[in-house]
């Protein structure tokens, strides 16, 4: 914007400049003509003055007495005293009496008649050479040319300063506008440059304001609807450490211990004002770890688990919880759309500097529709687990796919690029 006020003021002020200084250039050459021509036609008439108040004088002695270079007598029988005259310079005017000047070669030739005691014609003849009727006309057009230059430079500076007046706080708003796009809630900006900007950089402030308003009372709900949880959950625990000791006792206890993980976890999340992206990952450790809590589920449930990760830390960006989740969820959409008895596989892998988590299954598959799209499921749940993967692969700079095993069932395939 700044740019093009710039331009356009260079583009208005050049325009206005050369309507004024052309005009005045021509207008200074025909000035030092004239004042050239004048001057020789003074000289002219000075000569014929004396040659008509002076009877007794000779041309020859009037023309010598007054020293004129450029001054020429012509007389009646066509003789010429002083200055040589081209014989093809028309004359037939000023032998009849008739003043005025001409153009020839090299300059202007003035011409001004005056009569002799005999009442015969003598031609005073000035000559005016080029140089002197463009005298000083080249200093007089540099003067003009660098008042113009001046002049567009001023402006298109004046121009700058006022688009810089408009445009910085727009430059700033837009700052402020990705700041706040990035998750910096604390970002604000300082009303300023026009009113109508002005305007808006006061209802940016009070929409950054807002919006931190709102998203708090997002993350207080959340925070207390999973404290509610604690309740149902405590009479659990304690209608579970009432049964008689056994398998059943102690898995079912395992299983609300990680519940009440998972509810704390929900209200640090909730409470969490942004993720650390510089956060660093185990996911081959994770995937084990995770892998070997679904084979409890799965055993109970009578289905077959392949489990395969590759050895060594496979370290990507992310929160762990993030990452726990993630992987819970692709895991766990087996147990939520499947029958009992149907087999999975989960299995990881470097591959091209990326992790590859790969999670088949020998169900009925995905069906029509995106699956990984926020709020669509198959089978009647909320429709947020693969979801909440794809988020979390892509947080992380890699993505989630869906696709068919090998024998027909679903796959999901969430790639995570490596880190050093």
């Amino acid at each position: 914007m700044r740019r093009r006020l710039m331009t356009v003021s260079l583009a208005i002020t050049t325009m206005v400049a050369l309507a004024f200084v052309i005009p005045l250039m021509i207008l200074t050459r025909q000035l030092a003509a004239d004042r050239a021509i004048s001057a020789a036609e003074q000289e002219a008439e000075t000569v014929a003055q004396l040659l008509s108040t002076s009877p007794g004088i000779t041309p020859e002695a009037a023309f010598a007495g007054l020293g004129f270079d450029e001054v020429s007598l012509i007389l009646p029988d066509g003789s010429v005293v002083g200055e040589d005259v081209p014989k093809d310079e028309d004359l037939s005017g000023p032998r009849l009496g008739a003043a005025g000047n001409q153009s020839i070669d090299g300059g202007t030739a003035v011409y001004v008649p005056v009569a002799n005691s005999a009442g015969e014609i003598i031609v005073v003849r000035n000559f005016v050479e080029n140089e002197e009727l463009t005298r000083n006309v080249g200093r007089s057009w540099l003067i003009l040319g660098s008042l113009a230059v001046a002049l567009v430079g001023v402006a298109v500076l004046v121009a700058g300063w006022l688009g810089r007046s408009m445009v910085k706080p727009v430059e700033e708003l837009s700052r402020a506008a990705g700041e706040l796009g990035e998750g910096n809630l604390e970002t604000r900006v300082t009303p300023s440059g026009p009113p109508e900007v002005a305007a808006v950089a006061t209802e940016f402030n009070h929409l950054a304001g807002r919006v931190t308003e709102l998203l708090q009372q997002e993350r207080e709900t959340a925070a207390d609807l999973s404290h509610r949880l604690r309740t149902p959950l405590t009479a659990a625990r304690l209608d579970a450490e009432s049964l008689s000791p056994g398998i059943a006792r102690e898995r079912l206890l395992d299983d609300l211990a990680e519940l009440e993980r998972t509810i704390d976890h929900v209200i640090a999340e909730a409470r969490r004002p942004a993720r650390d992206a510089d956060s660093l990952t185990d996911l081959a450790a994770i995937t084990t770890e995770r892998a070997r809590f679904w084979e409890a589920l799965a055993e109970e449930q009578g289905r077959t688990s392949t489990v395969t990760v590759a050895t060594g830390p496979l370290v990507c960006r992310g929160d762990e919880p993030d990452i726990t989740a993630a992987i819970d969820a692709v895991v766990g959409n087996v147990f939520s759309h499947t029958a009992d008895g149907v087999a999975y596989s989960v299995a990881l892998e470097s591959i091209d500097g990326a992790a590859v988590l790969t999670v088949d299954d020998d169900g009925p598959g995905f069906g029509d529709g995106d699956a990984a799209r926020r709020g669509v499921s198959g089978g009647g749940s909320t429709g947020l687990g693969l979801d909440i993967a794809r988020r979390v692969a892509e947080r992380a700079g890699g993505s989630l796919v869906l696709g068919t095993s090998g024998a027909g069932g679903a796959r999901v395939v969430m790639t995570i690029p490596l880190t050093d």
